[in-house]
């Protein structure tokens, strides 16, 4: 997070959040099927400008700050999980796919990639959109693209 956030001035976030969240610098582990379903739980267009998207989780921290400078740590973290922005789902998301490990991804199981695929609410799902990103990435989402996609 506070990599991320100290370092917004970095051309890296110059590009769409979608093609962001793909640098390993600033968000290590995530991959395709993860940026699209951390984006589409938040209602985040893949193609805005991740400064933009980032910039609004710096000011809206800083605004929590001044409104509560008392607040205990475990209220802290209530609220994140009540609330979770963008950075926290980058945590939260991959976490969820861990802990289902043994049961999403089971050797022998023939349920296995049923149970994955039924926990995929946005990446290949039927009735989604897509777009290939500048990497040639496929970008899974609801709604509209944002401002940056390509035409």
């Amino acid at each position: 997070r506070e990599n991320v956030l100290k370092n917004l001035d970095d051309k890296a976030f110059d590009k769409p959040i979608c093609e962001a969240l793909l640098n390993q610098k600033f968000f290590n582990g995530i991959g395709n099927y993860l940026r699209a379903e951390i984006l589409y739980r938040l209602k985040i267009p893949p193609f805005e400008k991740a400064r933009t998207v980032l910039e609004a989780l710096k000011e809206q921290e800083e605004a929590r700050r001044k409104k509560n400078p008392s607040l205990t740590l475990s209220k802290k973290l209530k609220l994140k999980r009540e609330n979770p922005d963008l950075l926290e789902l980058c945590h939260t998301v991959p976490m969820e796919v861990i802990t289902a490990e043994k049961k999403l991804f089971e050797p022998g199981d023939s349920n296995n990639y049923t149970a994955f695929k039924n926990w995929l609410r946005c990446y290949l799902v039927p009735g989604m959109s897509s777009l290939r990103d500048r990497n040639g990435r496929t970008i899974w989402f609801q709604g509209e693209p944002g401002p940056m996609a390509p035409k």
